[in-house]
C-alpha cells in the first residue's frame, strides 16, 4: 500500500507542476490562442513518442560508448552529450512536423516558443515521474521530496526552455524573409537547446561530487528562461502593434466597427467583454466573441506577413477569406446584441 501511495504521489508531483507551467505559458499567448488540439498534441508528443524514441536511441548509443570507454567517462559522455542530442532531436521532431503540416499557425516567434515549451513540459512530466518513482523506491518520501524541489521547482522549466529555443528557431525560419535566417535559425535554435541541455546535465553530474557546478546549472538554466521570457514579452507587445496597425483600414472598409476594433486591440478589454457575456450566462456569445477576436487577429497577422512576403498567393487568399469571415461576424454582432 505504501508503495502504491508513493507511486501515485510521484505521478502527481511529476505531472501537475508541468501542467501548471504549461497553462502559464499558454496565458502569455494573449492575442491569438493556438488551436487547443495542436497544443495538447505537442504536450503529448513530448510525453510519449519523444520519451520512447530518446530512451531507445540512448540505449543503443550507450552500447559502443561503454564498450570502448571506461565507465565513469562513458557515463559522463552519455549524460552530457548523448542525452541532450537525442532528446532535443526527438522533441524537435514535433516542431518540424508542425512547420510542415500546420505552418500557417506559426505567425510569430512567440508561437514557436509556445509549441516548443509545450513539448518540453510534456517530456519533463514523464521524465519526472520516472525519476521520482525510482528515488522513492530507493530513499522513501524524504528523497522524493528533495528531488521534487530540484526537478519540479528549481529546474522545472528546463526542458521547456531547451525545446523553446528550437521552436524559436523554426518560427524565425517561418517568419523571416532572409534566406540565411531561414536556413540557419532552425539549426542554431536546436544547437542552442542541445548546448543548454548539455551544460545543465554535465553541471548536475559534477555537482553530485563538487556541489558548486550546480550553481553553473542554475545560472545557465534561469538565464535561458529569462531570455525566452524577454522574447515572449517583446513578441506580445509587437503582436499588439500589428493588430492596431493592420486593422485600422478594416474599420474604413466596414470589416469591423470602431468599437470592435478598440476591443480587439486591447487584451484587457477582450477579457472584460467576454467575461461580461459569460457572467450573463450567454455561453454561446462568449464562445463567438473568442472566435471573432481570433479571426480578426489572424487577419492582422496575415496582412503583416504580406508586407514581408508580398508574392505569397496563399497568404493573399487567406487575407481575403479572413476579411469575409470577420465582416460576416461583425454583421452578426450588430444583429444579435446580448441582453445587458
Amino acid at each position: 500500500m505504501a508503495i502504491l501511495i508513493g507511486v501515485l504521489l510521484a505521478l502527481v508531483v511529476g505531472v501537475l507542476p508541468m501542467i501548471v507551467y504549461a497553462l502559464i505559458l499558454w496565458w502569455f499567448d494573449r492575442y491569438e490562442k493556438e488551436p487547443l488540439g495542436l497544443l495538447i498534441t505537442a504536450f503529448l508528443w513530448g510525453a510519449i513518442p519523444a520519451i520512447i524514441f530518446s530512451l531507445i536511441a540512448e540505449l543503443i548509443l550507450d552500447i559502443p560508448i561503454f564498450y570502448f570507454i571506461e565507465p565513469v567517462a562513458a557515463n559522463l559522455l552519455g549524460v552530457a552529450v548523448v542525452a541532450p542530442i537525442a532528446e532535443e532531436i526527438f522533441k524537435g521532431m514535433a516542431l518540424l512536423l508542425l512547420l510542415i503540416f500546420f505552418r500557417k499557425e506559426i505567425d510569430s516567434p512567440l508561437d514557436g516558443i509556445i509549441y516548443g515549451g509545450l513539448v518540453g513540459f510534456g517530456f519533463a512530466a514523464v521524465e519526472n515521474v520516472l525519476y521520482f518513482v525510482s528515488v522513492f523506491l530507493e530513499s522513501g518520501l524524504g528523497g522524493l521530496a528533495l528531488l521534487t524541489v530540484f526537478r519540479a521547482l528549481l529546474f522545472g522549466l528546463n526542458h521547456a526552455m531547451f525545446t523553446g529555443l528550437a521552436g524559436l528557431g523554426l518560427a524565425l525560419a517561418r517568419t523571416a524573409p532572409n534566406w540565411l535566417v531561414k536556413a540557419g535559425a532552425p539549426v542554431v535554435g536546436l544547437l542552442l537547446g542541445m548546448t543548454a541541455h548539455g551544460i545543465h546535465n554535465s553541471s548536475v553530474a559534477f555537482g553530485a561530487e563538487l556541489y558548486w557546478p550546480c550553481l553553473v546549472a542554475f545560472v545557465s538554466d534561469w538565464g535561458g528562461v529569462l531570455i525566452l521570457l524577454a522574447i515572449i514579452v517583446w513578441a506580445s507587445v509587437r503582436e499588439q502593434r500589428w493588430i492596431a496597425t493592420f486593422l485600422t483600414d478594416e474599420v474604413e472598409r466596414g470589416t469591423l466597427s470602431q468599437e470592435d476594433y478598440d476591443v480587439v486591440c486591447s487584451y484587457i478589454r477582450r477579457v472584460a467583454v467576454r467575461t461580461h457575456a459569460l457572467f450573463n450566462g450567454d455561453f454561446r456569445h462568449w464562445w463567438g466573441l473568442g472566435r471573432y477576436y481570433r479571426l480578426a487577429t489572424e487577419l492582422a497577422f496575415s496582412k503583416y506577413r504580406l508586407t514581408r512576403f508580398a508574392g505569397e498567393k496563399d497568404t493573399q487568399a487567406r487575407v481575403a477569406q479572413l476579411r469575409r469571415q470577420v465582416r460576416k461576424m461583425t454583421n452578426d454582432q450588430r444583429q444579435v446584441q446580448p441582453d445587458e
